[in-house]
């Protein structure tokens, strides 16, 4: 099954489209995953590992929410999330871990040309190998390792980030064709009641872990 994680403000009877908040400092970094996928911003699917969603309990949110006073308006939003699953799900695949590795490159790339920014990329990606090999710790490194043996980088996003493993994006998902929906209260339930999603697909679950 494939997991979507929403906050309720944000939730429609039909099909939704990717909200973009101008002050996202992932922007660029969806930009550039939009030249391959050819939309940007995405909608974002967990295949089968909700953990990866966004989805939490409120109580892990509110603690979380302490630690940054300026952002507690934004953690409430979030904290009033809902999870929608579905299971099928066409769209484009982005591997999880290797997405993540590359976002601490993007999102210190000061530029908006695909090919600067890829260039950027390989300089990173080669500095990167070289001072794993100086250390010992390259076979340590899978995606490292991925690297040095492709030293082409359309193969390597080919081979590596873009294929079907644990994540999904989409240009718009349509939340009425969502089998299972995942909320954590009564109040929530019934707010989706009321906009038409089916009751028996609705099942209350606050987690208290990563995954379930």
């Amino acid at each position: 099954m494939y997991y979507h994680s929403c906050p309720l403000k944000y939730v429609e009877y039909g099909k939704i489209k990717p909200y973009k908040d101008e002050d996202n400092w992932l922007n660029p970094c969806y930009d550039w995953l939009g030249h391959y996928c050819g939309y940007s911003p995405q909608i974002w699917l967990s295949r089968s590992n909700s953990a990866i969603t966004g989805y939490r309990s409120s109580n892990i949110r509110k603690k979380r929410a302490k630690v940054d006073i300026g952002k507690r308006k934004q953690k409430k939003i979030y904290i009033d999330s809902v999870m929608f699953g579905f299971e099928d799900i066409k769209g484009f695949y982005v591997e999880y871990e290797l997405w993540c590795y590359l976002l601490d490159f993007l999102m210190n790339i000061d530029s908006k040309d695909i090919s600067k920014i890829n260039n950027s990329l390989i300089v990173q990606l080669n500095e990167s190998v070289e001072l794993a090999k100086e250390e010992g710790y390259l076979k340590e490194e899978e995606y490292l390792m991925a690297w040095d043996k492709a030293r082409d980088f359309d193969v390597f996003l080919k081979d590596n980030l873009f294929v079907e493993k644990d994540q999904v994006v989409v240009p718009a998902l349509n939340l009425k064709s969502a089998k299972k929906i995942i909320c954590k209260n009564e109040k929530q339930k019934k707010k989706l009641r009321k906009m038409g999603f089916i009751e028996d697909r609705i099942h209350i679950k606050n987690l208290k872990k990563w995954d379930w």
